[in-house]
């Protein structure tokens, strides 16, 4: 019992690794775990390996003895004389390797044979696999030593953003020494990943069935695409050690070529500091709001980023700070992960410990006050080293902390010794920020990639569906490329519905759902209900409709609507709440102005009502005009004349008086997530 606890737990490219010149250890190892896991009997095991049961008696007594896998390996066969028999047999073999790379051993023993002509009938089986065995682990010896481990490592980092920890990797330190700067390492290597990756694709059209594809697709399929590797190995109709093979051969040519692509994408020219950092080649448009919060950054110091999930928030940031460090500004990067790096204490510790020179056994924060200490310790260094502090995932710290967090980090700011942007789902508690909106169609266009057959039709279902959002755009299009000129609607909008159900919907509790649900479907069939109207039938606390608010899942004062992606997943909720459905018949079946009668408060008996005046009623339609005109413009980008001036209505707009009383709107953006306007804090020209 106890040696069943203890044995390892390996997958084939685990065991590939462990015994990748030792066919008979990996088996010996599956005796093991079929015994001792699986629970058969020696005959069954013996049965199912094509061994002895005495074998299997003798590994389970080794390893009961010494309770380590080397017990496995098998002994080396040095001394043994190569007769010309064997070096006739393994010069067969390896022109049949070369010719086939990634055949498997049966095919290439009885090819061999073929070679060999009358003596092939000499050629064992056996034989043939230990030799091919020896061919292979010299290949891959042909690569610098442990590269392709590193490699491994990386890979499934690929899409990481910020690569930050892709940056910090052993294979990030031994590509990129010279680079202090662990973004930059990360955005270096995860670039020369992707260009080793596309080398790997073959000339021609794509064929599942040609054996030269599947290094490439296996890949792009389990680290561009980040799919199972099971749907991979069903989908292409391989074994699993066809699939070993094909990948550990990936993973070789990748680790080959890597060190040259990343030495030209490296530059070492000290003139060059100043030129821009190659663009990720998932980050398309956002000029818009790369200059509006620079431009906050610079005459602020802080900005804050929020939208829904899936709208580019992570990597906007990572351009930011990118464009900062090229400036000369020192990156402090922390992701506010779950547990200790969710909480004051991990946010200071981490910032520390980027600065270096502070050593590990000082940093033992036991308390709040230690946390807020150590951050005031470290404003001088700050200050020096002209930092910016950037916070992602905000929306994960300990609410107990996150007050005392932002209030230190702002008084850093204020006093001009950091420059500080937050990143999150939620919206700021403090400030006018408005929410991250999608792409343009025009900009969005550019994640398609290769895809350029789509049906156009297709196409701005998909780009309505999801207001533009980068990512479920992305994921549509890897869904589309797979399937190719067989592509359905339903292969990619299967795909959108289940990114909204991880996204969305199972990162809302039960009274989120329902009102969120019966908000779309309400929306669905035209209704003029308000989402507090809404939310008062069903009976929710009012704090379900901020929460819902907060996180810019609830349509705004501008009329932007909930995402119609959404309307899958309402209707499942509805289906299964009679409750709901009942709300949402009484509501739609409800006249109009019954239903805004409900968010009119009754005012007071005896109480005068004022009829605004002329003049403000002037004013308030002078202001509803320039907001309509400006958006109208805005959304004609290629026309430069429109362009200016709409930024000229936009400044008149900000400097006209409002009547007294009117509430401005937290966000400026008059048009949807499809187009969008930056009233409120436009940057001076020439800023």
């Amino acid at each position: 019992m106890t040696v069943a606890s203890n044995l390892p737990l390996l997958n084939d490219d685990d065991l590939e690794l462990l015994f990748h010149n030792d066919p008979d250890g990996a088996r010996r190892y599956r005796v093991l775990h079929g015994v001792l896991v699986r629970g058969m009997t020696q005959h069954e095991a013996a049965t199912e390996m094509g061994v002895s049961e005495r074998t299997v008696r003798n590994v389970l007594r080794a390893y009961g003895r010494s309770g380590s896998l080397e017990v496995l390996r098998s002994r080396g066969a040095a001394g043994r004389r190569r007769s010309r028999r064997a070096s006739e047999a393994e010069e067969a073999l390896a022109e049949a390797l070369a010719a086939e790379p990634l055949a498997g051993g049966d095919r290439l023993w009885r090819r061999a044979q073929e070679l060999l002509g009358p003596a092939g009938g000499q050629l064992s089986r056996r034989t043939a696999y230990r030799i091919l065995s020896q061919l292979r682990a010299r290949a891959r010896q042909s690569a610098p030593a442990g590269l392709a481990v590193a490699v491994r490592k990386a890979l499934p980092l690929l899409q990481e953003d910020p690569p930050l920890t892709l940056g910090s990797g052993a294979l990030a330190q031994r590509l990129v020494p010279d680079e202090p700067d662990q973004l930059a390492r990360g955005r270096v290597l995860r670039q020369g990943l992707r260009q080793a990756i596309e080398r790997l694709r073959p000339a021609g059209g794509q064929t599942g069935v040609d054996r030269g594809w599947w290094p490439y697709l296996i890949c792009v399929g389990e680290y561009e695409e980040e799919r199972n590797r099971a749907d991979l190995q069903r989908e292409l109709a391989l074994s699993a050690s066809t699939y070993s093979r094909a990948k550990r051969q990936a993973l070789d040519r990748i680790a080959a070529s890597l060190p040259q692509i990343v030495a030209q994408l490296t530059v070492t020219s000290a003139a060059a500091v100043l030129q821009p950092l190659p663009r990720t080649p998932d980050f398309v448009g956002r000029h818009e709001e790369q200059t509006y919060y620079a431009w906050r950054l610079r005459t602020e110091g802080l900005a804050q980023i929020w939208g829904l999930p899936g709208s580019g928030k992570t990597v906007l940031a990572a351009e930011l700070a990118a464009a900062e460090h090229r400036y000369g500004r020192r990156v402090l990067w922390h992701t506010c992960t779950a547990g200790r790096e969710a909480t004051l204490a991990g946010v200071a510790r981490s910032i520390a410990q980027a600065l270096g020179g502070v050593p590990d056994d000082t940093l033992q924060l036991d308390a709040p006050q230690d946390a807020l200490a150590l951050l005031e310790s470290l404003r001088a260094r700050l200050a020096a080293e002209h930092a910016l502090i950037v916070l992602d995932d905000v929306e994960r710290l300990d609410p107990a902390d996150a007050g005392l967090l932002v209030a230190a980090l702002t008084d850093l700011v204020s006093a001009q010794a950091a420059r500080l942007m937050l990143v999150g789902r939620c919206r700021p508690d403090l400030g006018d920020w408005p929410a991250l909106p999608g792409l343009y169609e025009e900009e969005a266009r550019l994640l398609w990639g290769s895809a350029q057959s789509f049906p156009e039709e297709q196409w701005r279902t998909l780009y309505a569906s999801v207001a533009g959002l980068p990512q479920p755009i992305r994921l549509a299009a890897a869904v589309y490329r797979r399937a190719g000129d067989l592509a359905r609607l339903s292969d990619w909008s299967g795909a959108l519905e289940a990114w909204a159900e991880d996204a969305i919907w199972n990162q809302s509790d039960a009274d989120e759902r329902r009102l969120l649900a019966a908000v779309s479907l309400l929306e669905s069939r035209a209704s003029q209900v308000t989402p507090a109207a809404a939310c008062r039938e069903l009976g929710l606390n009012a704090a379900v409709l901020a929460r819902l608010h907060g996180r810019g899942l609830l349509p705004d004062d501008d009329g932007t609507p909930v995402l119609p992606v959404l309307q899958t997943g309402a209707a499942m909720v509805l289906r299964e709440d009679a409750e709901l459905r009942a709300a949402v018949e009484r509501l739609t079946a409800e006249p109009r102005s019954a239903v805004e009668a409900k968010d009119v408060a009754p005012a007071p008996e005896n109480a005068a009502v004022a009829a605004p005046s002329e003049g403000l009623e002037l004013l308030e339609r002078l202001h509803r005009v320039l907001s309509h005109s400006t958006a109208y413009l805005r959304s004609k980008r290629d026309d430069r004349e429109a362009s200016r001036l709409a930024r000229e209505l936009a400044m008149l707009q900000e400097v006209l008086p409002r009547p007294e009383g009117h509430r401005t709107r937290s966000s400026s953006r008059t048009e949807g997530r499809r187009g969008r306007m930056w009233v409120r804090h436009v940057a001076p020209r020439g800023v």
